[in-house]
């Protein structure tokens, strides 16, 4: 069943804005999409860059015009790894690019900000144990992408009521699922030389995994609340953190992803043991391959002491937040998610694509 809203979904063609798009079609809401590029024909799209205010502006003021669009979902990131040695990128997109939506929907009167953060903003390198919203920003972010991301989501949040627009943030948590880039292409990266059998650290570090299409849901889920006045005082102006609910060792996620390679792609053999780098040798190695790299000024490398800290550290959350105010619930279960990215990356694979 549609909702009220009219919406407009800024970086509808990525990751988790295609998802969010198609189940606003699926109940059959009118949608628009703001990108940078466009790979989809199911939908209106304006073509522009985020980091354009004034861009931004005349496109928001079209779309509310041509549509009265009264809902902006905002899931427009670069991915958190591509940028590395350009960390400007971060945050001249989520954080100048934010502020630019803002302002564009307040002038625009639009009703709704439903904006796509991470869990990661919290993230201070340090165990992270059924956290929930209440813990801090930490002081010193460990990298260009979270620190753009927690910057952007204080200035949604802070414009809650301004114009009369209403605010929410979404942090998920581990989000996996078709058309991910990020962890799949990571992960391929490695089933591709062989690295499958390394582990870094003793994988008792619980990690949080989120199937992209609840990520969706809640976004949705959260814009529909919004009109309600008795849920609205506690949903307008904060963030929620959105997961499946069933953390798992972190190595055991990338197991559970590269045995969707290993059933796609038979030729090759899963590795008869394991091989388990410490994290304190892990995490000396990544800083000496960051130095080597920058020496010879070779391509950014994504073996990092973050990426090792990320790996080796625990870090899930709770999402009581979020099943108290919003009422919501995972609708699918990892191990559905897993067999529906199993099905994506069998078709990629299939139509020639040499990774995911």
């Amino acid at each position: 069943m549609p909702g009220r809203d009219v919406y407009l979904v800024l970086g509808g063609n990525g990751f988790i804005g295609r998802h969010i798009v198609e189940c606003l079609l699926e109940r059959k809401d009118q949608v628009s999409v703001f990108d940078i590029v466009q790979s989809y024909h199911d939908v209106p799209y304006y073509l522009g860059d985020i980091r354009d205010q004034q861009q931004v502006a005349d496109v928001l003021e079209k779309v509310v015009r041509q549509t009265k669009a009264s809902c902006i979902i905002h899931a427009v990131s670069p991915l958190s790894t591509k940028h590395l040695d350009n960390p400007r990128i971060y945050y001249s997109v989520n954080v100048e690019g934010t502020k630019a939506v803002i302002a564009a929907a307040i002038a625009g009167r639009v009703r709704k900000l439903v904006y796509t953060s991470t869990a990661g903003v919290v993230f201070n390198g340090r165990d992270i144990v059924n956290g929930d919203e209440t813990l801090p920003y930490p002081s010193k972010h460990l990298d260009a992408y979270t620190e753009s991301k927690a910057l952007a989501e204080q200035r949604v949040l802070a414009a809650n009521g301004n114009g009369g627009l209403m605010t929410v943030s979404i942090r998920p948590a581990g989000v996996f699922g078709p058309g991910d880039r990020e962890t799949i292409t990571g992960a391929y990266h490695a089933f591709e030389r062989g690295l499958t059998h390394i582990q870094l650290g003793n994988n008792t570090n619980l990690f949080d995994r989120t199937y992209v299409g609840n990520v969706a849901y809640a976004h949705i889920l959260a814009a529909d609340k919004l009109d309600d006045p008795e849920i609205s005082t506690h949903l307008a102006g904060e963030a929620f953190i959105i997961n499946d609910g069933d953390p798992v060792p972190f190595w055991n996620h990338m197991r559970d992803i590269w045995a969707i390679f290993y059933e796609v792609l038979p030729s090759r053999k899963e590795p008869r043991r394991t091989i388990i780098i410490p994290r304190t040798f892990a995490l000396l190695l990544a800083y000496v391959v960051v130095f080597v790299s920058r020496i010879f000024r070779r391509t950014e490398t994504t073996f990092t002491p973050h990426s090792v800290t990320f790996a080796t550290t625990t870090m899930y959350f709770s999402n009581d937040k979020a099943r108290r105010v919003l009422g919501y619930e995972p609708k699918i279960s990892v191990d559905e998610g897993l067999r529906r990215t199993a099905m994506w990356f069998k078709s990629t694979v299939g139509n020639g694509h040499k990774s995911a």
